[in-house]
């Protein structure tokens, strides 16, 4: 149950007050929630961080000290949300770890809850079903007798977003419509074309696989912040033992540490954001979702409280960006995110192998445009970008392999 609705329905629980001219309603201390801005609309919870390697141990103190299950009841039905972008063996610093998913389903078990779901939907040309096998997911739901539902597979609901943007209706998938308790849990890494993704972003996962397409072919970060003010988590863990800092779906984890707690996505990916060396702002969906009034990203005024010292670094350095990283040239506008991840692993293999240069232009993504000129070859990456160029040579599999890819290029180097 999204926030929002709660505060409306239990208003009873709550006193009231006014802070910087903006009325608040706060939980009794046992509630341990935080406060709501009712002006805004959004809940002003702390963020909670525990630094260390030892998962059972970080997750039982970050529930414990942010009471953070205390308001789940035996009869609610609790849908878990993980990060399942690809469903191949490779998938750490990508995926969700089940090691942190089996901590939450254990302390939700212990406040007597017995119906718990995992749920999502996977990246382009992967799928979840396969992903809970691959991950180890299905041994979780063997072992504690869970439900595993594949969201693709799923019923939708159309839903009016509030929030301005490219979109008038969104499909958002059934299981997560009719939850008593929604946690978002995703992975702390890079993102090609948003530079980080996070809380924020992992919700495309409650989409089908049409919409989650069209979100890279309008307007992606306002779509986002659309999104957003649909779907509300009443819990966010973000999974931040491992990350890829150079792509959504890289081969290249880079061990972090760490994991978070919140229940605002602007305030949690916020922190996320300076965590991996951006300013909040300089994420467009922060900043979009912000403004429309989801949340704060104003790192000054979010309320950060960290339960350990890191042993490593606390924040990181961005990456390169990868149109700046290979000595080719790159037209890339609204492609998905495996694409994406397929394409820069095969500018690496190309790069270790010397075969790129300023005459191999490439397209990749639903608006990527380019004129034609002589001396170079054009190569489009991926069913969208091969369908709307003439291209020299035309990768038209959705998505195609960065084998494929390598392949075709040094064809013709």
């Amino acid at each position: 149950m999204a926030f929002r609705q709660f505060f409306q329905d239990q208003t009873h629980t709550y006193k009231g007050g006014f802070l910087n001219s903006a009325l608040i309603i706060w939980t009794e201390p046992e509630d341990g929630l935080g406060l709501f801005c009712k002006q805004k609309g959004y809940l002003m919870g702390d963020v909670f961080i525990i630094y260390g390697d030892q998962i059972d141990d970080m997750i039982r103190r970050l529930i414990e000290e942010s009471g953070a299950l205390n308001r789940l009841r035996p009869d609610d039905t609790v849908v878990i949300k993980p990060n399942l972008v690809v469903s191949r063996p490779q998938w750490a610093g990508v995926n969700t770890d089940p090691r942190v998913v089996e901590a939450l389903i254990k302390q939700i078990k212990e406040r007597g809850v017995d119906r718990i779901t995992i749920a999502d939907g996977s990246g382009m040309g992967y799928n979840a079903t396969k992903a809970f096998k691959i991950c180890g997911y299905t041994k979780l739901k063997n072992r504690y007798n869970l439900q595993l539902v594949d969201l693709e597979r799923d019923r939708f609901v159309k839903t009016s977003p509030a929030v301005d943007g490219p979109f008038s209706s969104l499909e958002i998938a059934q299981t997560i419509v009719e939850c008593d308790f929604l946690i978002n849990v995703p992975v702390m890494k890079a993102h090609s074309e948003t530079l980080i993704t996070c809380s924020l972003k992992n919700l495309k996962g409650v989409m089908p696989r049409a919409m989650k397409t069209a979100f890279h072919g309008r307007n992606l970060h306002r779509a986002i912040a659309q999104l957003a003010g649909v779907v509300s988590p009443d819990l966010i863990v973000v999974d931040g033992l491992q990350g890829d800092l150079s792509s959504e779906t890289g081969r290249t984890p880079v061990s972090m540490e760490r994991m978070l707690l919140g229940h605002n996505p602007v305030e949690v990916d916020s922190v996320v954001a300076d965590t991996l060396g951006y300013a909040p702002r300089d994420i467009r969906h922060i900043a979009y979702s912000a403004d429309a009034g989801l949340g704060n990203c104003d790192l000054e005024t979010i309320r950060i409280r960290k339960l350990n010292r890191p042993t490593r670094n606390e924040r990181f350095t961005p990456p390169v960006h990868f149109s700046k990283r290979f000595p080719c040239h790159i037209r890339a506008e609204g492609a998905c995110c495996t694409c994406m991840g397929n394409f820069i692993f095969a500018l690496e293999r190309l790069q270790e192998k010397g075969m790129l240069s300023n005459r191999i232009r490439f397209l990749i993504g639903q608006k990527a445009e380019i004129q034609p000129e002589k001396g170079t070859v054009t190569v489009a990456v991926g069913q969208c970008a091969a369908k709307k160029s003439e291209a020299d040579i035309q990768l038209d599999d959705c998505p195609p392999s960065t084998r494929d890819i390598c392949k075709s290029v040094s064809s013709v180097v």
